[in-house]
């Protein structure tokens, strides 16, 4: 029954063995670590020092805030190590990546750290450090690499920044699977460290929800990964691939609308995939008025914060949460503490009465509405997946989103998948590896 309904999923597209291969593979993998708050609790190394870029007449400059550094080679069998522990055992699991390395020498892939200064989130006068990892085979001459920007799902512990994850070889699925993607395809991989982790922790909190910081941000380090792109001549193919679940989802969404309706971007979209999308906040936050219990609750109290010590430093966070959440959420959310056991499921014992009765909450409204996704006619194409029993990201303002999009003139494939947030992210992996084969 599960082959059955997947195969109607993938419309018919995938190979049998190929697609059981990998639900065995990701079920692995991802049951066991996935998604939102997955927390490590050992300490990141020190961030090292940013070397100065040596300067070569004839080769293009990076611009003059950007600076990067190799922060990690991987040798063929350190790719089969990977491939090890993202199946959970090699002997049972298929061979993903072949048995003969793709590229001569010894390192066949390369974690660049990418580093450049920004303005600080709250639009002060302030800069921050951003940075983001690269991920990019050895550049042959005459081969062209496609682009893909990846963002993360929402983590919350410092040392979940994916440029100290590769750093101290603390993988999770989501650096794993694009690590080995890269590899198979020849693909060029930017993931950014999101604003206040990675170098930026502490100079900012993260702009969680805030569209216009996460689109900024995460544009300008795309412009930095590919001008270290140039500079180690690497030629591009046209068309980004753009990929997210959850956080990652939202990013992906708006940046891509970005790209799409903003002629002066000149940056073309082939595909945008997404899975477990917040896409309309204010529709997600009557959501929860209406619900007794939350499965994540500590997401809310993340927006409320990100939007008042960035866009929005007029909200008192004691109009929508009670005590002691409303005190003490920005202590737990800090990047350095257990959180888990801090916040209540039930949500009214989490919010004001006011709030649950949305009494008083215009201003919060239209801040929900106004960083919520916005439907348009696309170009590339758009997949959407999401989890039916979905109680974290509502699987209903997703589907209400994609229908939107059709009715504004877009395209959108939408799929209902088994699960809820964490276990539809499996899902939405395997739909995500079955549609990369078409884009070599």
């Amino acid at each position: 029954m599960i082959k059955k309904s997947l195969f109607f999923m993938m419309n018919g597209k995938i190979k049998e063995n190929r697609l059981k291969s990998y639900i065995l593979l990701f079920f692995t993998a991802f049951c066991m670590f996935f998604i939102t708050g997955c927390s490590d609790k050992n300490e990141p190394p020190t961030n090292p020092e940013i070397p100065e870029q040596p300067e070569n007449p004839g080769e293009p400059d990076t611009p003059e805030n950007v600076t990067y550094e190799i922060l990690k080679e991987y040798s063929f069998g350190e790719l089969k190590n990977v491939e090890k522990n993202l199946a959970g055992n090699a002997l049972v699991f298929p061979n993903i990546i072949g048995n003969q390395a793709k590229y001569e020498g010894d390192v066949q892939m390369r974690a660049y750290k990418v580093m450049l200064k920004t303005d600080h989130p709250d639009g002060s006068a302030a800069r921050i450090n951003l940075s983001g990892l690269l991920i990019v085979p050895p550049s042959e001459n005459g081969r062209k690499y496609r682009q893909v920007i990846a963002p993360p799902y929402t983590y919350i512990m410092k040392n979940e920044a994916p440029t100290l994850r590769i750093a101290d070889d603390r993988l999770d699925p989501h650096l794993m699977f694009w690590l080995l993607e890269a590899y198979n395809y020849g693909y060029a991989v930017m993931i950014p460290d999101y604003p206040g982790f990675g170098d930026s922790y502490g100079q900012c909190f993260i702009p969680y929800l805030d569209k216009k910081a996460m689109v900024r941000t995460t544009s300008e380090y795309v412009e930095a990964a590919r001008s270290v792109l140039e500079k180690e001549k690497y030629e591009k193919k046209d068309g980004f691939i753009i990929s997210g679940y959850s956080l990652g989802a939202y990013v992906s969404l708006l940046l891509t609308h970005e790209f799409e309706t903003n002629a002066s971007n000149n940056m073309d979209v082939d595909l945008l995939i997404v899975g477990g999308a917040p896409c309309n906040l204010l529709q997600e936050a009557n959501m929860i008025r209406s619900s007794s219990t939350m499965p994540q609750p500590y997401l809310f109290p993340l927006a409320l914060l990100g939007y008042k010590k960035n866009a929005y430093p007029h909200l008192r966070i004691n109009d929508y949460l009670r005590e002691p959440y409303a005190s003490e959420s920005a202590v737990y959310l800090d990047g350095e503490h257990d959180y888990w056991d801090f916040f209540t499921n039930n949500t009214s014992d989490l919010f004001t009465e006011n709030f649950l009765k949305n009494n008083g909450m215009d201003g919060m409204n239209k801040i929900l509405d106004d960083n919520s996704a916005k439907p348009w006619k696309n170009r590339c194409e758009f997949i959407m997946t999401h989890g039916l029993d979905d109680k974290t990201v509502y699987y209903e303002q997703a589907k209400d989103f994609a229908d939107e999009q059709k009715k504004y003139g877009g395209s959108v494939s939408f799929g209902s998948t088994a699960g809820t947030h964490t276990d539809a992210g499996v899902w939405f992996f395997l739909r995500l590896y079955v549609e990369l084969g078409n884009f070599n």
